[in-house]
């Protein structure tokens, strides 16, 4: 029931407030192409209604459950109302630098240059709380380690998601399938907190995709593809993802099948890029909803695609923790092979694509 009511508070909120989003914009000028009374352009600022139901949902938390069972998050020192405080504090440096940029539209290199500092600086906060990913670096001298890989995971998922956002309904339809497979991941293990936490971003994306799914109404910009990607990484690291006693270091396999696509995603387009001699970070029509789009399929295939890619990259990673570790090591190979395929697939078919138009 808690966690129902945390997802339907930011679902309500969000679908709320994207309209009132959608007027500010205009009022703005932050649209996205030509704007006139005929094509009066998409909004760019859905972002912001996003943090609003996150935030709303999270502040219920307090009020409604202030100590949600376990208290501390597990392995830190970070109770239930300090969690709520850091996330939404930090959420809002990450909605609010990626205003910014919707608002005086950065170049490439500034933009990433601006959000990596910006979700350093947000990371620390929960570092020095106790947040890191140990994996299996907790013995044999290589813990000081834990602090700049988690530095460094915050600062990937967060770029991914925002390279994500490149089609309509992609990154909130993503985020929330990921959500939801964080929420039940962690809700399984004990680790109500993060669930919480984790079907509130779920409802806050699902409330804005009412408006996003293509042909979308609004865009959620950098505002909203900051937050989100900054989200997603901190419940990866704060999450629970192995019942007590088992190997750690499988711990590391659901939440990067869980986010399997979006890393997929920028990964493939880095490396299209890079074998172009294009610019690395300046955005383009090569990720995976605009190469399945080429191969024939329509916009809402595509992401409809992408939806269910994720669903079972998600369902694997919920199987994993009632696998003995050698089941669970050959399921993440298997899930890697899905991933292979997909990118082959892709690859191959633009290929014959290309050749039988010309």
């Amino acid at each position: 029931m808690i966690l129902f009511t945390a997802f339907i508070i930011a679902l309500v909120i969000s679908l709320l407030f994207t309209p009132l989003a959608s007027r500010l914009a205009f009022r703005l000028g932050m649209v996205d192409g030509d704007s006139s009374e005929e094509a009066p352009g998409v909004p760019s600022t859905g972002g912001l209604a996003i943090f609003l139901g996150f935030t709303a949902s999270i502040l219920a938390g307090m009020i409604i459950f202030p100590v949600l069972p376990g208290q501390t998050i597990v392995d830190t020192s970070i109770s239930w109302r300090m969690l709520c405080t850091l996330m939404i504090s930090s959420g809002l440096m990450m909605t609010a630098t990626g205003f910014i940029d919707d608002r005086i539209e950065l170049k490439p290199t500034t933009k990433l240059i601006l959000h990596s500092i910006v979700a350093s600086a947000a990371g620390v906060f929960f570092i020095l709380r106790g947040a890191k990913l140990s994996l299996f670096l907790d013995t044999g001298g290589l813990y000081w380690l834990a602090a700049p890989i988690t530095l460094l995971w915050l600062l990937g998922i967060t770029n991914s998601i925002n390279l994500l956002d490149h089609a309509d309904g992609v990154t909130s339809g993503i985020t929330a399938i990921a959500a939801f497979f964080f929420a039940a991941l962690n809700f399984i293990n004990g680790n109500p907190a993060i669930a919480y936490v984790s079907v509130a971003i779920a409802g806050a994306s699902i409330g804005f995709l009412f408006f996003n799914f293509p042909p979308a109404s609004i865009y959620m910009g950098d505002s909203g593809s900051n937050f989100l990607g900054f989200m997603l990484g901190l419940v990866a690291v704060l999450g629970i993802y192995t019942p007590r006693g088992s190997i750690p270091w499988l711990a590391v396999m659901s939440p990067l099948l869980i986010l399997a696509l979006p890393l997929v995603d920028t990964a493939m387009v880095l490396i299209y890029r890079k074998r172009r001699g294009a610019p690395l970070f300046r955005g383009d029509k090569n990720h995976l909803a605009h190469r399945l789009a080429r191969l024939g399929y329509s916009r809402r295939t595509s992401v409809i695609i992408l939806y269910i890619f994720s669903v079972v990259m998600g369902t694997t990673a919920l199987l994993l923790p009632t696998l003995e570790p050698y089941q669970a090591v050959l399921a993440f190979l298997n899930a890697a092979g899905v991933v292979a395929v997909l990118a082959i697939f892709i690859s191959s078919g633009e290929r014959r694509s290309t050749s039988w138009t010309e």
